[in-house]
């Protein structure tokens, strides 16, 4: 091997534990830049603004793809940043996006071998089951029940919102991190 021919895999694998911290990091990065995202008023449905979870979709999808890249601690940062950008109580969102990783890595051997279309499925009832907590409990922080409606509309367009985000980050870790640099 001359000195302009380098063996590139070796140069990979030892650059894993670089490669995780960038990974990570690139995650943070990318969940704020996605809650920010998601706040912009795009449209109005029923005179609500509809603000979809697209963090939930990423940490669907991060959960699924790459359980290590999202520790307790990164999802607790996630967590606040979106309880105190939304004004809601401190530690909802923690504990929403700590429940949707940890139940996503329960079941990620059976996720893994199905497709999208049930992906779909298991995200919606995922997102019903959590949509209806925040329900209840913006009755405690609140103390009434919001309308209906602000709880419906922003559970649809997430959903619906589910099948092109997925995709759309499945993109984004092939083109930045190709697989041979996740280690």
């Amino acid at each position: 091997m001359s000195f302009r021919e380098k063996n590139y895999r070796q140069i990979i694998a030892r650059s894993s534990e670089g490669n995780r911290f960038a990974l990570t990091l690139f995650t943070l990065v990318m969940a704020v830049f996605i809650i920010l995202f998601s706040k912009v008023p795009l449209i109005q449905i029923f005179n609500v603004i509809p603000h979809p979870s697209i963090i939930s979709i990423a940490i669907f999808y991060w959960s699924l793809s790459d359980p290590e890249r999202l520790s307790i601690y990164s999802l607790f940062f996630i967590g606040l940043f979106s309880d105190l950008l939304l004004v809601s109580p401190i530690g909802i969102g923690f504990v929403i996006y700590l429940s949707l990783h940890y139940f996503v890595i329960s079941q990620r051997a059976t996720l893994l071998n199905r497709g999208l279309t049930v992906k779909l499925a298991v995200f919606t009832l995922v997102m019903i089951f959590f949509y209806f907590i925040v329900f209840f409990l913006a009755r405690y922080s609140h103390g009434s029940f919001p309308a209906v409606k602000t709880i419906i509309v922003p559970c649809l367009a997430t959903i619906i919102c589910f099948i092109p985000f997925y995709r759309l980050f499945e993109i984004i870790d092939n083109f930045v991190f190709p697989s041979a640099l996740r280690g």
